[in-house]
């Protein structure tokens, strides 16, 4: 009874998740099961207990709501509401976890419970048991990339490499709360491995800024600098010999495709230079408040022929939010840097950086809010928020 009580909300996230891709009528599966979720949260924390907000929630708050205000509202309002309840979910989901997880233990089981059920979750895809659901926006006839349970294959890089620094974070720590060591460890190899198998750059570089800021040293030694210098150096081998033995890795990293060498980047610079253009040339209205997020991927389909948004979360929001948009996204970051920095001493520090910054890489590469993403930045923050409290006591009290 009591292994059926640990596994089973394991088994329920996991068919939530595979069965995202579904269609539903207009909508996804995902997007049904998501919005009674924001409504419960919403109800629990804005209306039934609207409690005073940290600054890093107010500007969550203002930049979801900014959706529903654009130039063009009145024709891309099913996007703008859909992009409104995705970015309200961070703010809600870390209200509600902080009011609703009494300790911190309970908190590192949770954390690392969904850090391991993530890189779990790829073995019955490894094994093809079961055969993905993803529905990639380019397809790649020359190699097949791991999506696992994930919508795509973007979503599988950046939800293993998160999962796999956790893991990592709490193993260095040699946390009490990590049962067989050995088996871990050898989670944590086989999570890299997922990773590899994306064949996603942005995951690749997630990664590899999460590992520096993980283990970057408050004061560097001369040791270290040597450490790190052989490290980079393995990787860097390791690296160039995979570019060397396996032709796929080699034509994902330099952006071949189907035998043809693409855009540089995948076209990301058109992009971005498509939604700069759509900004520029618009109204007063428009530059303040955006065109939305319809008119934003049409006008880069006219551009490029792919109805997608920038890759760059800069230049999506200034395209479908305008410089009030942008101004609320660069307001979030500042205002999360702060929270963590001014939290320095704190055991989780470390960990906070590193998913701080593989989420800036990730709006400078890729963009957007991903769910489950979102869910282990909301527990490593929460995390980070109890242990400043707790100090607060003790230093009361002590």
């Amino acid at each position: 009874m009591k292994v059926i009580k640990v596994f089973y909300p394991y088994i329920i996230l996991f068919f939530l998740i595979y069965l995202g891709p579904v269609k539903v009528g207009p909508i996804t599966f995902s997007q049904v099961w998501k919005i009674p979720l924001f409504v419960f949260l919403f109800w629990q924390v804005l209306i039934k207990r609207n409690d005073k907000k940290l600054t890093i929630l107010k500007w969550s708050y203002a930049r979801a709501t900014k959706n529903l205000v654009t130039a063009n509202f009145s024709v891309s309002y099913f996007y703008g509401i859909v992009d409104f309840i995705r970015y309200m979910m961070f703010p809600l989901m870390y209200e509600y976890a902080y009011r609703n997880i009494k300790n911190i233990r309970k908190l590192d089981k949770i954390l690392l419970g969904f850090a391991q059920f993530i890189i779990i979750s790829g073995i019955p895809f490894t094994f093809k048991l079961l055969k993905s659901k993803a529905r990639d926006t380019l397809s790649f006839e020359d190699f097949d990339s791991y999506s696992g349970m994930f919508q795509n294959s973007h979503g599988a890089a950046i939800t293993t490499t998160t999962a796999v620094l956790i893991l990592l974070a709490y193993i260095k720590s040699k946390s009490t709360i990590i049962r067989f060591p050995k088996l871990n460890y050898a989670l944590l190899l086989y999570g890299v491995y997922l990773i590899y198998l994306t064949y996603i750059r942005t995951g690749y570089l997630m990664f590899i800024v999460g590992l520096v800021f993980l283990f970057l040293p408050k004061k560097l030694t001369f040791k270290q600098v040597m450490s790190g210098l052989g490290i980079v150096v393995l990787v860097g081998l390791g690296f160039y010999i995979l570019l060397e033995s396996n032709e796929a890795f080699y034509n994902r990293i330099f952006d071949i495709r189907n035998g043809k060498q693409t855009a540089a980047g995948s076209g990301r610079l058109l992009f971005w230079m498509a939604s700069f253009e759509l900004w520029y040339n618009g109204n007063v209205f428009e530059m303040f408040f955006g065109f939305g997020f319809y008119d934003l991927i049409m006008h880069i389909y006219q551009k490029t022929g792919l109805p997608v948004y920038a890759h760059n979360e800069f230049f999506t929001q200034l395209g479908q939010n305008g410089l009030l948009g942008i101004t609320f996204f660069i307001g979030y970051l500042i205002s999360l840097f702060k929270f963590i920095w001014k939290r320095n001493s704190l055991p989780s520090y470390r960990l906070a950086m590193a998913i701080f910054f593989l989420y800036v890489s990730l709006m400078m590469t890729q963009g957007g809010m991903w769910f489950e993403l979102d869910i282990f930045m909301v527990l490593v923050y929460v995390k980070l928020e109890f242990e400043n409290v707790l100090r607060k006591r003790m230093m009361k009290y002590g």
